[in-house]
């Protein structure tokens, strides 16, 4: 069974910027308090979902995204009902609606993290690819108050033509404004953005050196690729032992440990990827998860053009969603990697040792010390979960029956990610 380990959830279509990349339709924000649009599930059911989420997994780490979130009436009851169940809830906003009192709510409701789209290091591009002027300086004000509230920011930026050299200053931009991770997403051309025209694949492989090569320098801020599984190659080619591969940095998991759900209620594999494995009208969450045809197919990924050719295939694997929105077949190659596949056999990340390879003793879970357990407080509410499993995958492939600090700088260390494990 595929364990499950996020979720992005659209919990409205409703928005007040009209993005020429969106993938999803364009629906104006409604008059009133409703909580919800037409047809978008309602607070009942939303709340029902919560739950059947939980049975699955009570500590996924769930995103509520949309359109834009702010506008949905109910957004705080949905967050802190999530979060009084155990979930760590993130919300992804355009920021536009976010002000000082508004970023005090939004961690009263248990919000953990807040994820804000900003394009460039002026409001120009950024304006013009939100089409509303203004919109990259109230961005720019919500990231500063949400920082200030002691809320994880991770600024995200679609990577376009129009911003593709700004993208070594954004990382800076965006730490300077107290930014916990920064997230540049690669364009998948759907819904909106089908007709839009990308950087190149030789810029894409350029632009994954670069963020490869600058990891280590942004002084304790993560940096984490979208829909660029291309970058897993390269962090091999740079350094095959790399503990970054072992934590499946980079790799898509659509339909592995990763889902979406739409504001009707379908589950899919991912944002891009628009094919409905059911919904949740219809079927409990829990069974959609584990049964769906379609993730079966996504876990077994039967691979076609050079991609089932390619020796990386167990390590890259390519964007499903990319292969889809190119060919109508999501096992189809990614026509965004430039790699010419060579003669070799497979390539298979190191991985950490399973927990049933372990002599039962050792299978158990490590002890976190309480100095350990401060520090992972410390960690971005993005990668938390993510950071827990490994480090007690690491500790036990020591052999170590308690995590402590300097562990965890150990694997810091190895890992390279410099905010990872936070600040000692």
């Amino acid at each position: 069974m595929h364990d499950l380990h996020v979720i992005s959830w659209n919990v409205t279509r409703q928005c007040n910027l009209a993005c020429s990349h969106c993938y999803l339709p364009a629906v104006a924000a409604s008059e009133g308090s409703s909580p919800s649009a037409p047809d978008e599930l309602s607070t009942h059911q939303a709340l029902r979902l919560i739950d059947q989420v939980g049975s699955v997994n009570p500590e996924v780490v769930l995103i509520l995204s949309g359109g834009e979130p702010m506008l949905r009436g109910d957004i705080f009851e949905l967050s802190a009902y999530a979060s009084q169940k155990g979930m760590m809830v993130v919300l992804g906003s355009n920021g536009v609606l976010i002000d000082g009192p508004v970023s005090r709510l939004i961690k009263q409701s248990g919000i953990s993290g807040i994820s804000i789209s900003l394009d460039s290091v002026g409001p120009n591009i950024h304006d013009e690819m939100r089409l509303s002027p203004g919109a990259w300086e109230r961005a720019v004000a919500a990231i500063r108050h949400c920082a200030n509230e002691g809320i994880s920011v991770q600024v995200n930026t679609v990577v376009t033509s129009k911003n593709y050299d700004e993208i070594p200053e954004l990382i800076a931009f965006a730490r300077g404004l107290g930014a916990t991770v920064y997230s540049p997403f690669f364009l998948v051309c759907t819904g909106r953005g089908e007709k839009l025209t990308d950087i190149s694949p030789q810029q894409y492989e350029h632009m994954l050196s670069a963020i490869v090569a600058t990891e280590n320098r942004e002084g304790g801020m993560m940096i984490r690729t979208r829909c660029a599984p291309t970058i897993r190659r390269i962090l091999y080619e740079r350094d095959p032992d790399s503990t970054l591969l072992r934590m499946d940095t980079g790799r898509c998991l659509a339909g592995l440990s990763y889902c979406r759900i739409s504001p009707e209620g379908d589950v899919t594999p991912c944002p891009y990827l628009p094919l409905a494995a059911g919904n949740i009208r219809e079927g409990n969450f829990k069974d959609i998860w584990e049964r769906a045809d379609l993730f079966a197919s996504l876990r077994k990924q039967s691979l076609k053009g050079k991609c089932s050719a390619c020796t990386f295939r167990r390590l890259c694997g390519g964007c499903r969603a990319r292969a889809y929105a190119a060919y109508h077949d999501y096992l189809e190659e990614d026509p965004w990697c430039s790699y010419v596949p060579r003669e070799g056999a497979v390539i298979e990340p190191a991985a950490f040792v399973k927990d049933s390879n372990l002599p039962q003793d050792e299978a158990a879970a490590p002890v976190w010390s309480r100095e350990a357990e401060d520090r992972l407080k410390r960690v971005p509410s993005f990668v938390r979960a993510m950071v827990r499993r490994a480090v007690e995958r690491y500790a036990r492939e020591h052999h170590c029956v308690k995590i402590t600090p300097d562990l965890m700088e150990e694997l810091k260390q190895k890992s390279g990610m410099g905010g990872m494990h936070g600040s000692r």
